[in-house]
Protein backbone atom coordinates (compact mmCIF):
# COMPACT_ATOMS: atom_id res chain seq x y z
CA UNK A 1 0.00 0.00 0.00
CA UNK A 2 1.44 3.41 -0.64
CA UNK A 3 1.81 5.64 1.70
CA UNK A 4 0.23 9.60 2.09
CA UNK A 5 3.72 11.11 0.67
CA UNK A 6 4.19 9.22 -2.25
CA UNK A 7 0.62 9.67 -3.66
CA UNK A 8 0.88 13.35 -2.53
CA UNK A 9 4.42 13.02 -4.64
CA UNK A 10 3.15 11.12 -7.55
CA UNK A 11 0.25 13.72 -7.84
CA UNK A 12 0.90 16.02 -11.39
CA UNK A 13 2.12 19.42 -10.40
CA UNK A 14 -1.48 21.07 -11.13
CA UNK A 15 -3.14 19.30 -9.04
CA UNK A 16 -0.89 20.13 -5.89
CA UNK A 17 -1.68 23.93 -6.76
CA UNK A 18 -3.62 25.91 -4.60
CA UNK A 19 -5.28 25.32 -1.13
CA UNK A 20 -5.09 21.55 -1.68
CA UNK A 21 -1.34 21.88 -2.35
CA UNK A 22 -0.90 22.74 1.55
CA UNK A 23 -2.81 19.28 2.55
CA UNK A 24 -0.55 17.49 0.42
CA UNK A 25 2.16 19.05 1.82
CA UNK A 26 1.44 18.58 5.64
CA UNK A 27 1.13 14.78 4.49
CA UNK A 28 4.82 15.07 3.29
CA UNK A 29 5.77 16.66 5.75
CA UNK A 30 4.68 13.50 8.05
CA UNK A 31 7.01 11.11 7.46
CA UNK A 32 10.21 13.78 6.61
CA UNK A 33 13.61 12.90 8.66
CA UNK A 34 15.00 15.50 10.23
CA UNK A 35 17.43 16.44 7.67
CA UNK A 36 14.61 16.90 4.98
CA UNK A 37 12.36 19.06 7.65
CA UNK A 38 15.35 20.98 8.40
CA UNK A 39 15.69 21.97 5.11
CA UNK A 40 12.21 22.73 4.51
CA UNK A 41 12.21 24.71 7.93
CA UNK A 42 14.91 27.07 5.85
CA UNK A 43 12.92 27.23 2.93
CA UNK A 44 10.08 28.25 4.76
CA UNK A 45 11.88 31.30 6.14
CA UNK A 46 12.36 32.41 2.75
CA UNK A 47 10.01 34.73 0.99
CA UNK A 48 7.02 32.29 -0.64
CA UNK A 49 7.61 32.95 -4.34
CA UNK A 50 10.55 30.70 -5.57
CA UNK A 51 10.01 31.27 -8.90
CA UNK A 52 12.85 33.72 -10.17
CA UNK A 53 11.66 36.66 -11.67
CA UNK A 54 12.94 36.89 -16.02
CA UNK A 55 12.97 39.50 -18.20
CA UNK A 56 10.60 40.52 -20.37
CA UNK A 57 10.71 41.80 -23.90
CA UNK A 58 11.27 45.56 -24.01
CA UNK A 59 12.27 45.31 -20.61
CA UNK A 60 10.37 44.84 -17.65
CA UNK A 61 9.74 41.99 -15.50
CA UNK A 62 7.57 39.32 -15.14
CA UNK A 63 7.11 36.95 -12.00
CA UNK A 64 4.97 33.62 -11.63
CA UNK A 65 2.05 33.62 -9.23
CA UNK A 66 2.94 30.15 -7.74
CA UNK A 67 -0.19 30.01 -5.23
CA UNK A 68 -3.61 30.42 -5.25
CA UNK A 69 -6.93 29.16 -3.46
CA UNK A 70 -9.46 27.65 -5.90
CA UNK A 71 -13.35 27.53 -4.15
CA UNK A 72 -16.09 26.01 -6.37
CA UNK A 73 -19.78 25.93 -6.38
CA UNK A 74 -22.37 24.96 -9.02
CA UNK A 75 -22.59 27.68 -11.11
CA UNK A 76 -19.33 29.93 -10.39
CA UNK A 77 -15.53 28.89 -10.07
CA UNK A 78 -13.50 31.34 -7.61
CA UNK A 79 -9.95 31.91 -7.90
CA UNK A 80 -8.24 33.72 -5.21
CA UNK A 81 -4.66 35.10 -4.46
CA UNK A 82 -3.91 36.56 -0.88
CA UNK A 83 -1.40 38.95 -1.57
CA UNK A 84 0.53 38.24 1.23
CA UNK A 85 0.30 34.91 1.72
CA UNK A 86 0.67 33.53 -1.88
CA UNK A 87 3.06 36.69 -3.06
CA UNK A 88 5.32 37.71 -0.58
CA UNK A 89 4.41 39.31 3.49
CA UNK A 90 4.28 43.00 2.66
CA UNK A 91 2.72 42.38 -0.77
CA UNK A 92 -0.85 43.84 -0.44
CA UNK A 93 0.42 47.24 0.66
CA UNK A 94 1.53 47.30 -3.09
CA UNK A 95 -1.20 45.86 -4.67
CA UNK A 96 -4.12 48.65 -6.17
CA UNK A 97 -7.44 47.98 -7.87
CA UNK A 98 -5.81 50.12 -11.49
CA UNK A 99 -2.41 47.64 -11.09
CA UNK A 100 -4.89 44.87 -11.24
CA UNK A 101 -5.67 43.24 -15.16
CA UNK A 102 -7.77 40.25 -15.55
CA UNK A 103 -8.80 38.60 -19.03
CA UNK A 104 -10.71 35.03 -19.60
CA UNK A 105 -10.92 33.58 -22.58
CA UNK A 106 -13.57 30.01 -22.59
CA UNK A 107 -10.75 27.58 -21.05
CA UNK A 108 -8.35 30.47 -19.64
CA UNK A 109 -8.12 33.19 -16.95
CA UNK A 110 -5.25 35.53 -16.63
CA UNK A 111 -4.59 37.75 -13.46
CA UNK A 112 -1.39 39.89 -13.84
CA UNK A 113 -0.59 42.62 -11.08
CA UNK A 114 1.33 45.37 -13.18
CA UNK A 115 4.50 47.16 -11.04
CA UNK A 116 4.66 45.35 -7.69
CA UNK A 117 7.90 44.92 -6.47
CA UNK A 118 9.31 41.33 -7.59
CA UNK A 119 9.84 40.20 -3.56
CA UNK A 120 10.21 42.58 -0.10
CA UNK A 121 13.61 42.90 -0.16
CA UNK A 122 14.06 43.69 -3.99
CA UNK A 123 12.79 47.08 -5.13
CA UNK A 124 12.32 46.20 -8.51
CA UNK A 125 8.97 46.39 -10.22
CA UNK A 126 7.40 43.46 -12.07
CA UNK A 127 4.08 42.31 -13.59
CA UNK A 128 2.92 39.20 -11.17
CA UNK A 129 1.08 36.65 -13.43
CA UNK A 130 -1.39 33.53 -12.62
CA UNK A 131 -2.22 32.35 -15.76
CA UNK A 132 -4.81 29.17 -15.92
CA UNK A 133 -5.22 27.24 -18.69
CA UNK A 134 -6.91 25.10 -19.90
CA UNK A 135 -9.69 25.37 -17.76
CA UNK A 136 -11.16 22.38 -16.15
CA UNK A 137 -14.96 23.57 -18.10
CA UNK A 138 -15.90 26.21 -20.20
CA UNK A 139 -16.84 29.89 -19.29
CA UNK A 140 -18.58 32.76 -19.78
CA UNK A 141 -15.96 35.22 -20.89
CA UNK A 142 -18.14 38.05 -20.70
CA UNK A 143 -19.09 37.77 -17.05
CA UNK A 144 -15.75 37.28 -15.20
CA UNK A 145 -15.41 39.24 -12.52
CA UNK A 146 -12.88 40.02 -9.63
CA UNK A 147 -12.67 42.43 -6.43
CA UNK A 148 -9.64 43.44 -4.43
CA UNK A 149 -10.19 43.41 -0.97
CA UNK A 150 -8.52 43.40 2.04
CA UNK A 151 -5.33 42.04 0.56
CA UNK A 152 -7.02 39.39 -1.62
CA UNK A 153 -7.89 39.34 -5.32
CA UNK A 154 -11.03 36.96 -6.18
CA UNK A 155 -11.95 36.64 -10.15
CA UNK A 156 -15.19 35.04 -10.13
CA UNK A 157 -15.61 32.52 -13.46
CA UNK A 158 -19.46 32.40 -14.44
CA UNK A 159 -19.25 28.30 -16.01
CA UNK A 160 -20.86 27.86 -19.35
CA UNK A 161 -22.99 24.80 -18.01
CA UNK A 162 -23.77 24.15 -13.72
CA UNK A 163 -21.28 21.52 -12.86
CA UNK A 164 -19.26 20.46 -10.23
CA UNK A 165 -15.48 21.21 -10.97
CA UNK A 166 -12.88 19.14 -9.17
CA UNK A 167 -10.19 21.79 -9.77
CA UNK A 168 -9.04 24.85 -11.53
CA UNK A 169 -7.26 23.07 -14.35
CA UNK A 170 -7.40 19.70 -16.63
Amino acid sequence: KESESEIALALPEEAKQGYASEILEEAVEAELTPEEQARLDVLAELERSQMPAVQKEGGGVLKTIEHYTFADSLDVATIAIELDKDLYEGAAEFVKDELVEVSSKANEVVVVLRGVPAAKSVPTLADWTLRLCPLCHSVEPSETAWKLRKGKVSVKLRKKKPQEWRRAVK
